[in-house]
């Protein structure tokens, strides 16, 4: 019972995503179907630059990301969107909301390519299996929150109680655009049994790095993670 009334803040780990003032990001808001307003962001770096979006990890501000890493990566523009219920976006977190919400983000910015770390992992997988995309670029992906938390509570009835599995190893295998994948060497958070079953059902996967001394809490910190992204962006 107590796993079951606390999985939301297990999984949604908003409260770390503390509210941000950009300061080279512009920002913006996007009004939902249902009438929640996300906060986000954007940042040109090229006119008329190719787009990519991002999806944020479950404890972050997506914020944060575009003014300390997107704004270094030349070329390329970034747009991205704070999940319901995170920093100043309304509503609540749920796989059901935050994957159809990020199809509609989708639909009215049209991208090129897709961004997504830890979390955001599954939910632009997720848009790449509905959506037709250059580029699919995955920051510490795992193939499902279920497949995880089997491992970490293997004694619950999980298929009864679990609310938001958010199967990326499912969708992973209807993405059409070449994947490519980073990895934290010292991967404290997921378990390398989720991470390999992702990997070896990937169907165009191009190309994995690894980040040396990084975890999955401090690999957006290291400066490498920049060079990798502008790489594989090109």
């Amino acid at each position: 019972m107590y796993f079951y009334l606390t999985q939301d803040n297990k999984i949604f780990n908003k409260k770390f995503a503390k509210k941000y003032i950009p300061k080279k990001a512009k920002l913006i808001y996007f009004k939902t179907s249902d009438n929640i307003l996300l906060e986000g962001g954007y940042v040109e770096n090229k006119k008329n630059g190719p787009l990519v979006l991002y999806f944020s990890g479950n404890a972050n501000n997506v914020l944060e990301f575009l003014d300390n890493i997107a704004t270094k990566i030349k070329n390329f523009n970034f747009i991205g969107f704070n999940y319901p219920g995170y920093a100043r976006s309304q509503g609540k977190p749920c796989e059901r909301c935050i994957l159809k919400y990020a199809c509609e983000i989708f639909d009215k910015y049209k991208p090129e390519i897709i961004i997504g770390r830890s979390l955001g992992s599954a939910v632009a997988t997720y848009v790449a299996s509905k959506r037709e995309i250059k580029k699919l670029i995955l920051i510490t992906p795992f193939d499902s929150i279920e497949e995880i938390a089997k491992i970490k509570y293997p004694f619950l009835p999980l298929k009864l109680i679990l609310k938001h599995k958010f199967k990326e190893i499912d969708w992973i295998k209807k993405v059409k655009a070449p994947v490519y994948v980073i990895l934290a060497e010292n991967e404290n958070l997921i378990p390398k049994k989720c991470i390999e079953n992702l990997l070896i059902n990937i169907p165009n996967l191009k190309s994995i790095k690894v980040i040396k001394n990084s975890t999955h809490i401090d690999i957006l910190q290291h400066e490498t993670i920049i060079k990798i992204l502008t790489n594989y962006l090109k």
